[in-house]
């Protein structure tokens, strides 16, 4: 915070010899004095400006300047009370100004103009330090400060109403901007408020008339920005803060901290960033007061687009975390727009988004209806290597979206998308993606179904997805019974939909009755994906033939795609006994449709056998098999009376269930039993049970 010394340090009317005891100078030189000579003659200490509340604006700017000057970087002092102050141009010097609280700048109507003649401040090359600032710039000028390389630090700063209400865009305009840094070594702006900033809407995006912004920062050093708060405002291209660094290898880096940004429907952006690298700290975006959505059937307002962005093919990182992104208004809440160059890492922050679409007019050329699906993070297919992770994605037509390559989404909680809740790819070929760790959370009726899948991925190769969790919000209903909120999602959790993806998928986990993944035709490996339960499939449940006739003992129903991976592999046991009678017995053993097996079990002993199964896919609807069956009499502890071999192939599509069992054929019921059956992957991991 910034400290004043006492206001009697100050005075005009502190008598000189006060004034050498005390090392302060009480009055600088009138304004149109010439510059003094040497500069020694300034003690070290404060200098009273000599402005004045009841100077015209030509007479206070020129004050301002001859201050500079004569201060020879010493501190200036501007006692409380209201200034008009005309356009001020400084080059080459040191700039130390506190303003002292109960002090207003206001602009001169000279400023009044579109263009350079509207500009307020202009400090080229100075090192530049600013306490206090208040303004309130009435509509008048387009522009607060602006400093051309040099230094420029600023401290408890609050700028209003900047911006013509009245004044036609055109091609001259310079756009809105509160405080500009271009070319700047090193900039801080600790404390600062704006609020209601407004640019000349000329109907063409991407241009000056319309651009607003309260922080502008192109092609500086090291930037340091906290404690700001900006509000309210309208116009084409209004971000509250954008930093532009189009260098062929951007150098522009640093922080910002402790910041909040209320928007409004006009506020395009929040913090827009085109190059360098960025480090965000406890960022709160909401909409403010003033907020109002352009239709009663949507959420977003009239010009809101994305609300943290990386735009552009600039190099440079973008790390947000430790945030609270409300990004109801907007279509997306986070996103890296273009590529390949830069990244955005988004990480232990809370990204809140309405879960209805984006339904509007386009706001840019040719300004025609569209119906967009919200988007809670979102990157573009040009981008690489963007990751979002630890975080908190609530709401939204699709929660996450990633398109580019060596992208990473670990261990995020997705709370009641209405559609999908992460879409992967695009047209485009891509490589490599790890979606890991994420828990899904569907509270709503009808979420999650409109798509025929809770998440989709394209195109890629090198995938890596496990440990996902889609879980059902349950609630309490009047019979103190848990019942599930949403039983209508899709029955597919991750829906694989590129034949030439690869990797593998493992420990996915849904509700009973939704399939964790469906690889499709792909070459991706698919094991330990429950549907419930995290186990092998297993039957115990006695069986038996029923009189004449050949009648199914245990069957296993091996669920999609677990054999459509080369090298795939199920092992399936069936046990049973057999009664002493001396009736002839018939065990069969079937791989799909076709027995691949037939034994005649011993009459007359009580015996036991076993079936087991062993099923290799070769390619994707392609499999070969080994039956082995033993029978043995007294229950199992007899030697062998039965025993065979048999191997074989099959052409079972794999993109549906291959049915594995036993049949038994005999004449009195439960001359043959199944007692137990057991379905296992071969390298003892489970598969995909629904």
């Amino acid at each position: 915070m910034s400290t004043f010394t006492r206001r009697a340090l100050v005075t005009a009317a502190s008598a000189a010899t006060a004034g050498a005891a005390a090392g302060v100078v009480a009055t600088a030189p009138a304004a149109a004095a010439a510059r003094p000579s040497p500069r020694s003659v300034f003690a070290v200490g404060e200098f009273e400006s000599t402005m004045s509340p009841a100077g015209t604006g030509a007479a206070n700017a020129s004050a301002f300047m001859a201050d500079v000057a004569a201060a020879d970087g010493r501190q200036i002092v501007v006692p409380p009370g209201t200034y008009t102050v005309g356009q001020v141009a400084v080059t080459g010097e040191t700039i130390n100004v506190r303003f002292m609280p109960g002090t207003l700048l206001v602009p001169d109507a000279s400023l009044h103009a579109v263009g350079p003649a509207g500009k307020w401040f202009q400090a080229t090359n100075c090192d530049t330090r600013l306490y206090g600032l208040v303004v309130d710039a009435q509509n008048i000028p387009e522009g607060c400060w602006r400093s051309d390389g040099g230094e420029l630090r600023m401290y408890d700063t609050r700028l209003a109403n900047l911006g013509f209400l009245d004044l036609a865009g055109n091609s001259t305009s310079l756009g809105t901007f509160g405080v500009t840094a271009k070319g700047v070594a090193e900039l801080i702006v600790d404390g600062y408020v704006g609020r209601d900033f407004v640019g000349r809407k000329d109907g063409t995006f991407a241009n000056q008339a319309g651009k607003v912004n309260h922080l502008f920062v192109y092609e500086c050093e090291r930037v340091t920005v906290r404690n700001v708060t900006a509000s309210g405002g309208s116009g084409e291209d209004n971000d509250f803060v954008h930093l532009l660094d189009q260098r062929a290898t951007p150098t522009m880096h640093g922080t910002f901290e402790s910041c909040h940004f209320a928007y409004n429907g006009q506020t395009r952006r929040c913090m827009k960033f085109q190059g360098g690298n960025w480090s965000l700290r406890d960022i709160h975006c909401y909409p403010g007061p003033d907020f109002v959505a352009v239709g009663p059937d949507t959420d977003v307002g009239e010009q809101n687009l994305n609300c943290v962005d990386f735009a552009g093919s600039m190099g440079g990182t973008v790390r947000l975390s430790g945030s609270f992104i409300d990004a109801t208004g907007y279509v997306v809440g986070v996103s890296h727009t273009i590529g390949p160059l830069g990244k955005v890492i988004v990480d232990h922050t809370t990204i809140v988004g309405g879960r209805r679409h984006a339904i509007r007019t386009n706001p840019e050329a040719p300004e025609v209806p569209q119906d967009l699906l919200t988007m809670g993070f979102y990157a573009a297919p040009s981008e690489n290597e963007s990751e979002l992770r630890n975080c908190v994605v609530k709401g939204f037509s699709r929660a996450i979206v990633v398109q580019g390559q060596r992208n990473r989404v670990v261990g995020n909680t997705v709370e009641d998308p209405a559609e999908l809740w992460f879409q992967g790819g695009s047209s485009l070929a891509r490589d490599f993606l790890e979606l890991s760790g994420n828990k899904v959370y569907t509270r709503t009726p009808g979420a999650l179904s409109l798509q025929g899948r809770c998440a989709r991925v394209d195109n890629f190769g090198n995938l890596e997805i496990y440990d996902n969790t889609l879980l059902r919000v349950m609630r309490i209903d009047p019979g103190n019974v848990l019942v599930p909120e949403n039983t209508e999602h899709s029955t597919i959790f991750i829906d694989l939909l590129n034949a030439a993806a690869t990797g593998f998928a493992r420990n996915n986990r849904a509700p009973a009755g939704t399939t964790p993944v469906r690889t499709g035709a792909t070459g991706v490996a698919l094991y330990q994906n429950q549907g419930h339960h995290l186990r092998p499939l297993v039957t115990t449940t006695d069986v038996g033939n029923i009189t004449v006739g050949e009648d199914n003992l245990h069957t296993h129903a091996i669920p999609p795609y677990n054999l459509n991976t080369a090298g795939a592999a199920v092992r399936t046991t069936f046990t049973g006994t057999t009664a002493p009678s001396a009736n002839p017995k018939t065990l069969r053993v079937y791989v799909g449709p076709v027995a691949v097996m037939t034994k005649s079990l011993t009459p007359g002993i009580e015996g036991a056998w076993q079936a087991e199964i062993v099923l290799i896919a070769t390619s994707p609807g392609n499999q070969r098999y080994t039956v082995k069956l033993l029978e043995c009499d007294t229950a199992g502890s007899g030697a062998p009376t039965v025993a065979g071999v048999a191997t074989g192939a099959t052409a079972l599509p794999s993109n549906a269930q291959i049915i594995v069992k036993t049949t038994a054929e005999a004449v009195i019921s439960n001359d043959v039993v199944a007692q137990v059956g057991v379905s296992e992957s071969l390298e003892g991991r489970h598969f995909v049970f629904t």
